[in-house]
């Protein structure tokens, strides 16, 4: 009997697995996650309770592995986050300028004519 394989038809997608089935990303992603959440679990024990250090330290964890596992639209978390900030800071009035080239060569020739007159001006005097 034949076996058969299901291959993606966007090969974009493949990506090669590190250890356990996680990707290099996620791998990291979680060791962030891990560093940052476990001294705050310890910190926090005695202080809290167990279910409130668990709580923080899943709240401290949290965004470092959502920027391992969260992925829409070929973008990650932390660059959407970046885009949002740039969209919601830049400002609200966009103004609609253009450039008018016959303005720029009037200028320009107005320009060379005073230099002329000004060099003129030195040679003379």
């Amino acid at each position: 009997m034949a076996h058969y394989v299901q291959i993606p038809k966007d090969l974009n997608d493949i990506k090669e697995k590190f250890i356990m089935g996680f990707t290099k990303r996620q791998v990291i992603c979680f060791g962030i996650g891990l560093v940052l959440g476990a001294p705050v679990f310890f910190l926090t024990k005695t202080a809290i309770g167990m279910s409130g250090a668990i709580f923080a330290m899943g709240a401290v964890a949290a965004p470092a592995i959502l920027c391992g596992l969260y992925k829409k639209n070929g973008v990650f978390l932390e660059k959407q986050a970046k885009y949002m900030r740039e969209y919601f800071t830049r400002s609200r009035k966009r103004y609609y300028r253009t450039t008018n080239i016959f303005e720029c060569f009037e200028r320009h020739i107005e320009y060379t004519r005073i230099k002329k007159k000004l060099r003129d001006a030195e040679r003379k005097g």
